[in-house]
């Protein structure tokens, strides 16, 4: 006897919130190990530069985030149920790819730089994607939440003169959670 799909898929809608959980606390424990770092001068990715001597905390961290994200985007795919939906998880499944593979060349390697300034950027576009997805489903205010977002993450990275780079990574990591918690809680927003 096969099993409801939709009754599993709620178990899904989950992983989103636990990825970004395991992302603060595993930064937090690394910037706690790291005493040198400092946000105002730093970027987050200097916690995982290869030989330093908890590195491997901050990069497993990113790499165990990256799952939970990725395990995220069944939940995704009933949530944005169509085809340009289907375009939008597409593109967040890549970002949400490049963040494992942050993890997977930290700092001080060949690919850092790219995987990394990939993720911020698809990051970013998959809000766009995701407000143009809701106008599509007719939700007009996860549309225009979705689109603010967008907008603050662009705005706030190509104008604002950030002292860190780190302050600008966070910066954008705190608007794609809130993103995480439209999505959870769209359902219920009209």
């Amino acid at each position: 006897m096969r099993k409801n799909p939709s009754k599993w898929i709620r178990y899904f809608k989950y992983q989103g919130i636990i990825a970004f959980l395991i992302a603060f606390i595993g930064i937090l424990i690394a910037v706690k190990l790291n005493p040198w770092f400092d946000v105002s001068k730093n970027a987050l990715s200097d916690l995982g530069r290869i030989g330093l001597k908890y590195s491997s905390i901050f990069n497993i961290t990113l790499i165990i985030s990256s799952l939970f994200a990725i395990s995220y985007i069944p939940y995704m795919l009933k949530l944005l149920s169509n085809k340009f939906g289907a375009f939008s998880v597409g593109v967040y499944t890549v970002g949400a790819f490049h963040l494992f593979l942050i993890g997977m060349f930290p700092e001080g390697t060949k690919f850092h730089w790219f995987v990394s300034l990939e993720f911020f950027i698809l990051m970013s576009i998959s809000l766009l994607l995701f407000s143009i997805t809701m106008l599509t489903l007719k939700r007009k205010t996860s549309f225009f939440l979705f689109l603010i977002l967008f907008l603050l993450s662009l705005l706030g990275s190509l104008f604002v003169r950030w002292p860190s780079t780190a302050l600008l990574e966070i910066y954008n990591i705190t608007i794609y959670f809130f993103g995480f918690l439209i999505l959870y809680f769209s359902e219920y927003l009209k």
